[in-house]
């Protein structure tokens, strides 16, 4: 395993979760989810702007809108559950969905491998 895809997983599995964690303490608001929103879009405009230039922050930027769309989906699905336990659900699952693009990348370097 590379040095690179050895960073990859420490982040997809550390700073991701840890990031979506902080990004989903607060009480889901309407204020809060539009700047979840906002910030996912803008990150994902900013990272396919990138592409060419600097490919390591197109895939950090596109990597952090991702995270920010899993918490605004998840403060969604916590302003719709009043059930505390629903809500902690919201929060593990999107802690984990937060890994899936560990997944693609994996599988992208397995097959070109």
């Amino acid at each position: 395993m590379t040095t690179e895809l050895l960073l990859a997983f420490a982040i997809s599995f550390g700073a991701g979760p840890l990031l979506f964690l902080i990004l989903t303490r607060a009480e889901p608001s309407v204020a809060l989810m539009a700047a979840l929103a906002i910030g996912a879009l803008a990150l994902m405009v900013a990272g396919s702007s990138l592409v060419d230039r600097a490919p390591f922050a197109a895939v950090a930027c596109l990597w952090l809108a991702w995270v920010s769309a899993v918490a605004f989906t998840a403060h969604a699905a916590m302003r719709a559950m009043r059930s505390a336990p629903l809500r902690k659900w919201a929060r593990v699952t999107g802690s984990l969905a937060t890994t899936l693009p560990w997944f693609g990348l994996a599988t992208a370097q397995f097959l070109t491998s």
